[in-house]
């Protein structure tokens, strides 16, 4: 008993090797990807949010902090910065809704027919996928404010004369929406189309029995089962909108007298064009707070608190 005892106390002495972890190569593929989102989008948002103190300028290598001076300036002195924050409140406002409604009209007309289903998605979907700049100068021949422009051109055909449009200043924003609503249309009603058939005809089908007509069965089935895509699409469309630039830039440029002037193209001109890299940083957190504002309001007006 004795010796065995002892070759037992000895054999539990005896540590087994520890496994060591196996290494994974695979993980050496995120670092190129998070160094990539650190340099390119973590880093920018940390250090925009330090230059907004600032008073740093690109052709001068020092700077000081000024607290708020920044932006005292930009909501008390600076004009130019109210006037493109007023223009794109006034655009988002507008076509952000507006373009929702259309959207949701055409996508309850197409749901309902039988036949070219795909050929009405595809339509109303190539706005979408084709290349931007390209119908942004197609549209710029479109509204030319002469008589030779095709829109005034079709509008003479009825006795109307020819409009100014980009040239004037009550109308270049709302041609600016009109263009903004035909080339996001598509990718709205993709995601209202999918809202509706996620919606069990059953529903429908009990509401007619009850003799509801088809403005009940809109207000009481529809618009509700489609909380959820409108929440969606009203959120990610007034983020969008609030940072609308590259149709007014190619467009106008800012003008007539400021009129289509964004918050995004202020901010280039004093980020780029004056190196008033502090200023610029400081506009661009007040774009940041309006947007989270707008975000938490329609969030908190929007959210249902029931799943179907």
């Amino acid at each position: 008993m004795t010796a065995t005892t002892d070759l037992l106390q000895v054999g539990s002495a005896v540590k087994k090797p520890r496994k060591r972890p196996r290494y994974n190569p695979f993980v050496l593929w995120l670092v190129p990807i998070l160094g990539h989102v650190f340099l390119f989008s973590i880093f920018p948002i940390f250090a925009s949010f330090f230059l907004a103190f600032t008073d740093a300028r690109l052709n001068q290598p020092s700077f000081r902090l000024i607290g708020l001076g920044n932006i005292i300036e930009a909501l008390t002195r600076d004009h130019v910065f109210l006037r493109s924050l007023r223009n794109t409140l006034y655009y988002s406002f507008v076509s952000v809704p507006l373009g929702m409604a259309i959207s949701l009209v055409l996508a309850q007309f197409i749901f309902n027919r039988k036949y070219l289903k795909s050929l009405f998605r595809t339509v109303y979907f190539l706005p979408v996928v084709t290349p931007f700049i390209a119908t942004v100068i197609i549209w710029r021949f479109f509204l030319q404010p002469s008589q030779f422009g095709i829109l005034n051109s079709l509008l003479g055909l009825f006795g109307i004369h020819a409009q100014p449009w980009l040239r004037s200043t009550t109308q270049v924003i709302p041609s600016i929406i009109l263009i903004s609503i035909w080339g996001g249309l598509g990718y709205n009603l993709v995601l209202f189309l999918a809202g509706l058939g996620g919606i069990p005809v059953e529903f429908y089908e009990a509401a007619k029995i009850d003799g509801a007509n088809s403005w009940q069965l809109f207000w009481w089935i529809t618009w509700p089962l489609l909380a959820p895509v409108v929440l969606f699409t009203t959120v990610t469309g007034s983020i969008g909108a609030m940072q609308i630039y590259g149709v007014p830039q190619i467009l106008t440029g800012g003008g007539p007298e400021d009129a289509s002037r964004v918050i995004l193209m202020h901010i280039q001109q004093q980020g780029f064009q004056y190196f008033r890299m502090g200023y610029a940083s400081s506009l661009a957190i007040i774009t940041f707070t309006i947007i989270l504002v707008l975000a938490i309001i329609q969030l908190r007006f929007l959210r249902t608190r029931y799943s179907y």
